[in-house]
């Protein structure tokens, strides 16, 4: 089904074909992108988006093409005009189209991308029972803390968590975890959370950042630290996050069962619920 979708200022509908063959994020994977959630029309923790994806640019060499205020117009104007009130906004800023070779030309001109999907989100029980993991190397690049389009390390983990009747995959590195394939990963143990350093391993995940600031506003305990592969065999409580999952509990990690969703993530299930709900009633 077609939806609205922006391409360079202008609005057209997800029919219309606009990327050129020579588009570096086609070519070479050269563009930043970002997801946010929307929920009753409103687009949700968009500051908190803008920021990692400046920070992502920055780092390509990328223009910005909004400012803060002029980002969270764009998204409110864009979802208004979405198909579903539910949903999650994809945003993507490529370099541009040029000949195709390695380097680029300067002064390029961005290519920005951006359409709204519906999709349905976890409901009461899914958020209970939660997700199955299994763990595979790490194939990623050095720099996984710039969310950029690079994604087929990811693409393949998750197939394969798929074929092994999973949901997810967890990236173990020399035996130390990082975090999924599309989500940031938590371990609890003894009253306390434990989750990677948000270092260039991960992706300093936006939903994370909100989890592990809310766990220390309620006095929870929690340590930025790589886990050892070890310590998965001896888990009180595990969960991820993420845009489209939010605060999921992990019940089981290749085949290993974990406690069922224990009270610190059920804590911080809530937490989150209630601050979306907020956010998007204010602006209803």
């Amino acid at each position: 089904m077609a939806d609205i979708l922006y391409f360079n200022g202008r609005y057209t509908t997800t029919d219309e074909k606009v990327i050129g063959v020579e588009d570096r994020g086609l070519q070479f994977g050269d563009s930043v992108y970002e997801v946010v959630k929307f929920l009753r029309g409103t687009p949700t923790l968009v500051t908190p988006h803008f920021e990692r994806m400046s920070q992502g640019l920055a780092a390509l060499e990328i223009p910005t093409p909004w400012t803060a205020e002029s980002f969270d117009l764009f998204c409110r104007e864009i979802v208004g005009r979405a198909s579903s009130p539910d949903g999650l906004l994809y945003i993507q800023i490529t370099r541009g189209e040029a000949t195709r070779r390695h380097g680029w030309p300067e002064g390029m001109t961005p290519n920005v991308i951006a359409y709204p999907r519906k999709h349905s989100f976890p409901d009461a029980e899914r958020k209970r029972k939660g997700i199955s993991m299994i763990t595979l190397p790490e194939q990623r690049w050095r720099a996984c803390h710039l969310k950029t389009t690079n994604l087929l390390p990811n693409v393949m983990a998750r197939k394969a968590a798929e074929r092994a009747g999973a949901v997810e995959a967890l990236f173990i590195d020399r035996g130390e975890v990082r975090e999924g394939a599309s989500s940031s990963f938590f371990a609890v143990r003894e009253g306390r959370i434990i989750t990677h350093t948000a270092d260039e391993a991960i992706l300093a995940g936006v939903v994370r950042d909100v989890a592990i600031s809310r766990a220390l506003e309620e006095r929870i305990r929690v340590d930025e630290r790589p886990i050892r592969e070890a310590e998965l065999y001896d888990l009180d409580e595990a969960f991820v996050t993420s845009t489209s999952l939010s605060v999921m509990p992990v019940s089981s990690i290749d085949g290993r069962r974990i406690p069922a969703r224990g009270p610190i993530t059920e804590r911080l299930q809530r937490m989150f619920d209630e601050r979306e709900e907020l956010e998007a009633g204010a602006r209803d």
